[in-house]
């Protein structure tokens, strides 16, 4: 009768073992979805970060493009004023 109930005990204690690890298996499972999930966030914040970034930058870029355009504009009048003047200086 003895050897009849620890044969149950030991096959309930099986039986749980099996259990606990199927449990600790979705637990793992579970860690890792959540610190994909996590990571997935971080990098959408970084995202987000970049693409402020890069809306700054090009923001600068079209102020150098003016700025570059109104140059170009500045040194082709003081050419045309230069040419003007020194056609009058051999005019006279």
């Amino acid at each position: 009768m003895a050897n009849h109930f620890n044969d149950l005990l030991l096959q309930t204690l099986k039986q749980i073992n099996v259990r606990l690890d199927r449990l600790d298996g979705r637990m793992d499972r579970l860690t890792d979805e959540k610190a994909d999930k996590t990571d997935l966030d971080v990098t959408n914040e970084k995202l987000d970060t970049l693409s402020g970034d890069v809306r700054d930058l090009g923001r600068r870029m079209d102020q150098l493009e003016g700025g570059i355009g109104t140059l170009k504009w500045i040194i082709g009048a003081e050419v045309a004023v230069i040419g003007v003047i020194l056609a009058f200086i051999k005019a006279c």
